[in-house]
């Protein structure tokens, strides 16, 4: 039995977390995992304060049952700390679950968490603030600005393409934007960015390259503005094809630097994270957490 003074704080906005609560002390007990408490939040506010609070307590572990955007706030709670987080991926989309090679079962989740296996990882903060799995400019930031939370247990990842008609329809010509980093300079003309310190986006993979553990940022971007060139590109990245469009940029980096002529939002593993001007950094081995044995952060 893994035990440890553990915390369970899971998010009921969240779109699994209402179906799998009721089973759930159940399944801690089928894997051995002896928890101190289970608390429930309903927004990202109090998410946080429970979690600060474990730590106060003296928490060694704690775990989270969420979406990407419960872990970017777990992620920002626990950043630095000698506290290790366990990822029970709940939400719509389970990028991060899916960087640390967890997957979106819950059981699974589970096993690795028993199993005890864990490892550093890199996060990312835009502006001063943490993500876990990666940050958006642009067009993806409004599709996620614009999906209601109540909709997402409903409609699951569907949820996005919802969301995406409207901003997508409406959008005209992208976005000028200046890039910089150290070696490196982009100055073009785009609809979004995908930087990210994890490895998914999606279900798909960055870049090739995107790790989880090498101190660098992932940076993608193409440079069609049209419908049906951003079109392209969303199915390029549901086929894994994306750096092999012609208009294509993968680069990496610890520090980027991004400028747009008019101010562009930033969403943080999908929840809104302010405007344009942003300075994007790494924050090397800033989070520990539950990980398969044999995880390398490259790849899952």
């Amino acid at each position: 039995m893994l035990v440890v003074h553990t915390g369970i704080v899971l998010n009921v906005k969240s779109s699994g977390t209402k179906r799998h609560l009721g089973e759930l002390p159940d399944r801690l007990r089928k894997h051995g995992i002896a928890v101190a408490e289970i608390v429930t939040v309903d927004d990202h506010r109090q998410l946080e304060k429970r979690i600060r609070r474990f730590v106060k307590d003296g928490a060694t572990t704690v775990l989270v049952g969420g979406g990407d955007g419960s872990m970017a706030i777990a992620a920002s709670a626990l950043a630095y700390k000698d506290v290790t987080l366990g990822v029970l991926p709940l939400g719509t989309g389970n990028s991060f679950a899916q960087t640390l090679g967890i997957g979106t079962d819950v059981d699974s989740a589970l096993a690795v968490i028993a199993r005890g296996h864990t490892r550093r990882i890199d996060l990312g903060s835009v502006n001063g603030r943490y993500f876990a799995n990666f940050a958006t400019v642009g067009l993806s930031a409004e599709i996620a600005e614009n999906v209601p939370s109540a909709v997402k247990p409903v409609l699951g990842p569907v949820s996005y393409v919802v969301g995406g008609i409207v901003p997508f329809l409406k959008s005209r010509g992208g976005f000028t934007a200046k890039v910089r980093w150290k070696g490196g300079k982009l100055d073009l003309r785009t609809a979004q960015m995908v930087i990210a310190s994890g490895r998914f986006f999606g279900k798909t993979p960055v870049a090739p390259d995107a790790s989880a553990t090498d101190g660098k940022l992932a940076f993608f971007t193409t440079e069609g503005t049209s419908h049906l060139e951003v079109a392209r590109m969303y199915v390029a990245f549901a086929l894994g094809l994306q750096t092999k469009l012609p208009d294509a940029h993968t680069f990496s980096a610890a520090k980027i630097r991004v400028k747009t002529k008019r101010k562009e939002p930033i969403s943080i593993d999908g929840d809104p994270g302010g405007t344009t001007p942003a300075t994007f950094r790494v924050a090397h081995k800033a989070l520990r957490v539950f990980v398969p044995a044999g995880f390398t952060g490259e790849n899952t």
